[in-house]
């Protein structure tokens, strides 16, 4: 599978740059006023940047304050011809909002981010799609609860609308599996402009308390990537907040022990978040050694203990074995652990420590770090300023161990490639309750920064970070392996979220699964402007 875009560092302006339709844009500032409409070259440019890719320039970042200015939008777009690119947060790989051409919109929805409701009593919350996963959890926090899947790590700056259209998986994944399965309505703007609300809200005189009532209709654009319609809100279940959180972690020396033991943890559902890296990953994760950001990461953990003798022992502990952790195992693997109270969470600890068998446990610094501070801001490139792409596969159990063998012998036949355009490659790996292992080998390379890396980099990076000149031969090689890696997924059969244009969708679909899927596309965007070329539609 060829991937569709051409990655750029410091790129040229597009030739088919639209910036010059002024009457287009006119029009956009008549229908929705000035303050909504941005046409600054660079903030199109930054809007249109992910990791890896670029898209064209568009008309226009529009920004609709409500559903009935997005249905406006849409209805305006499909008389104009002018495709919508809906955009979240923009913490993306793999093609999934960049336009195709010039005359096109990004949509943001940074006006359409309220919580709209919280019923405890119903157990939902309904949550526009601008809305960060941190803003919907600390609003959530105030009444004691949160959504039972709850983010991802870039949880931030991630949207609700972009993580669930896209596909996404971290908090409360090793129980709840992914994020799809905490949406219980979404309300959805269709490419005529018509509004659809898919769960039992869908009935007149009915709240959005059950998903499953008939037909699963809020599944069909649960990972759509915005090619069927545009979330504008979404109703997600809710839960009480644990009691008590802790974590445990191990040091591994292969990778059947490390799969067997994310399988049997997982499928027990023992564990909230279920991690595992190699030794660079690990390092990633941790970013540079630095004293005052250590202390204050250990004041975190300290607190999130429940009570002052846990807070000091925790820090007492963890402080003594520093970064030690991060040395001298393949693989190191990272539970944490959930409980109504310490008994519920030492039966929790000693199941997963029986499972673990003759593997050394080590300091839990990172299942503690990972839920001291949820949504850290994370870095988009190497600490060192390199250029970082991570792609990924969920393996089911069956075919793990055969996909990495498989992949290994790949990664050596590039070894000495890599080795000259000095490109590296890590992995990381999730379990998804209810699917299997999230594989996901993260490319690291010496090249520019495009303007995404040089808004998005922490500012703890700064010093660190370095600069470096193009490297066309680094990034072509990337691309190659990217596409062979895939293309080996595939071969496992495996499953990916963010599907965008990157992985393969429509193209794997079969028979009547196939004519459906198209012709769900034809009856909900019949003028092909919603996203068009992601899911390969």
């Amino acid at each position: 599978m060829a991937l569709s875009a051409q990655p750029r560092s410091a790129p040229p302006p597009p030739p088919d740059d639209a910036s010059g339709d002024t009457a287009l844009v006119r029009e956009l500032e008549a229908l929705l006023g000035a303050g909504a409409i941005v046409t600054e070259e660079e903030e199109r440019r930054f809007a249109v940047q992910d990791l890896f890719f670029e898209g064209a320039l568009p008309l226009a970042l529009v920004s609709p304050g409500s559903r009935a200015e997005v249905s406006e939008l849409v209805r305006w777009c499909a008389r104009n011809a002018v495709a919508i690119a809906p955009r979240g947060g923009g913490m993306s790989y793999t093609e999934a909002f960049q336009p195709r051409a010039a005359r096109s919109i990004v949509l943001d929805f940074s006006r359409l981010a309220a919580i709209r409701s919280v019923d405890v009593a119903d157990g939902n919350v309904t949550v526009e799609a601008g809305c960060t996963w941190a803003a919907l959890d600390e609003a959530l926090a105030k009444v004691g609860m949160r959504a039972r899947f709850w983010g991802p790590m870039s949880g931030g700056t991630a949207t609700v609308g972009g993580s669930l259209s896209q596909g996404s998986v971290t908090f409360g994944s090793g129980e709840a599996g992914a994020s799809a399965n905490a949406v219980k309505s979404f309300e959805i703007v269709t490419g005529t402009g018509e509004v659809l609300l898919t769960g039992s809200d869908g009935s007149a005189g009915t709240g959005p308390f059950n998903r499953n009532f008939g037909p699963d209709i809020t599944g069909i654009f649960a990972n759509d990537a915005g090619a069927l319609g545009i979330k504008t809100a979404a109703t997600l279940e809710i839960e009480p907040r644990p009691e008590r959180v802790d974590g445990i972690s191990f040091a591994v020396d292969s990778f059947e022990t490390m799969a067997d033991l994310l399988r049997e943890v997982r499928l027990r559902r023992l564990s909230s978040e279920i991690i595992a890296m190699d030794a660079e990953v690990a390092r990633q994760n941790a970013g540079p050694p630095d004293l005052k950001e250590d202390a204050k990461a250990l004041v975190r953990i300290g607190r999130s203990a429940g009570s002052v003798p846990a807070a000091l022992s925790r820090m007492a502990r963890i402080a003594a074995a520093g970064r030690r952790f991060l040395d001298g195992a393949l693989y190191t693997v990272h539970f944490v652990v959930e409980g109504r109270d310490r008994l519920e969470i030492r039966s929790r600890l000693a199941a997963i420590r029986a499972l673990a068998g003759q593997a050394r446990e080590i300091v839990n610094t990172v299942p503690l770090a990972t839920r001291a501070a949820p949504f850290p801001e994370l870095p988009v490139t190497h600490p060192d300023g390199r250029r970082l792409l991570p792609i990924h596969g969920v393996i089911a159990d069956s075919r793990i161990a055969s996909f990495h063998r498989d992949y290994c012998a790949l990664k050596a036949e590039y070894a000495s490639r890599m080795e000259a355009a000095g490109v590296t490659l890590a992995e990381f790996f999730a379990g998804v309750a209810g699917a299997g292992t999230l594989y996901e080998p993260v490319f690291y390379w010496p090249d520019s920064a495009m303007l995404y890396h040089r808004r998005r980099t922490p500012a703890y990076l700064d010093g660190v970070a370095q600069d470096y000149p193009e490297n066309p031969e680094g990034r072509a090689l990337v691309r190659e392996m990217v596409e062979a890696i895939v293309a080996l997924m595939r071969a496992h059969g495996a499953t990916h979220f963010q599907l965008g244009r990157l992985y393969p969708y429509a193209e794997t679909r079969e028979g009547e699964a196939g004519r459906l899927l198209r012709d769900l596309k034809a009856r909900l965007d019949p003028n092909g402007i919603l996203n068009p070329g992601t899911l390969g539609l």
